[in-house]
């Protein structure tokens, strides 16, 4: 399940979206510029971000740019697709190097969108890339192998998929419970602090900071 922000001031356009994104991921709708802003400086406060923007050029009280230049000042992370039905190149152009991922000019289909936000996370998260370096750790994710300092560390298959879930997912937080649903979702019963025991497993495997716990938020591999 993504967060997902959607920016847009016309509200049949942006209450279908909602809607239609509603079913798969976690989304806010929002129909201003300073709404966009606010949304995003909010969460940024309690220290996570959102996972994809969609976002509308023309808004009542300002431009999309601007809310593009805002992420930007920010060094937010999230990725960005343009919704609009400004369809000039110079507009595309623009967008994309302001650090847009991507451009959907209205009317929209919505499973092309599900399909460009599944593109973005996976660019976004380095899947299109096998290897993950983290400090001195290196992760293969097709290969499934992970070493430290250049030397071989065995890990569970569990281990495994939560710490390669942790570090795709670097710089925001996971509950217990997205974790328990990443890992466990065809099992019908999960022992109730199997997260708690594999995190704790692979903080003596790789070192106590790698994994930081925040009450009230879940856990996270810190960006470097």
């Amino acid at each position: 399940m993504l967060s997902i922000l959607i920016v847009e001031d016309d509200p049949i356009i942006g209450h279908a979206t909602q809607l239609w994104l509603s079913n798969d991921h976690a989304c806010e709708w929002v129909q201003s510029l300073q709404q966009g802003i606010d949304a995003v400086k909010q969460l940024a406060e309690a220290k996570q971000h959102f996972d994809i923007i969609v976002l509308d050029l023309r808004l009542p009280d300002g431009n999309g740019f601007d809310f593009l230049r805002f992420l930007k000042r920010q060094k937010n992370n999230a990725g960005v697709i343009i919704m609009t039905a400004q369809g000039d190149v110079d507009d595309r152009v623009e967008g994309l190097d302001l650090g847009a991922d991507d451009y959907l000019v209205k009317p929209i289909d919505f499973k092309e969108l599900d399909a460009r936000i599944r593109a973005v996370k996976r660019r976004r998260d380095g899947i299109n890339t096998n290897i993950i370096e983290h400090l001195d750790l290196q992760l293969d994710v097709n290969g499934k192998t992970l070493t430290l300092n250049n030397e071989p560390v065995h890990l569970s298959n569990k281990e495994m998929a939560l710490f390669t879930v942790l570090l795709q997912g670097r710089g925001r937080y996971y509950s217990k419970l997205m974790l328990e649903q990443r890992l466990y979702e065809s099992e019908h019963e999960i022992e109730s602090n199997s997260i708690e025991v594999h995190i704790s497993s692979l903080r003596k495997k790789l070192g106590k900071s790698i994994i930081k716990t925040t009450r009230g938020l879940g856990y996270i591999i810190e960006k470097q």
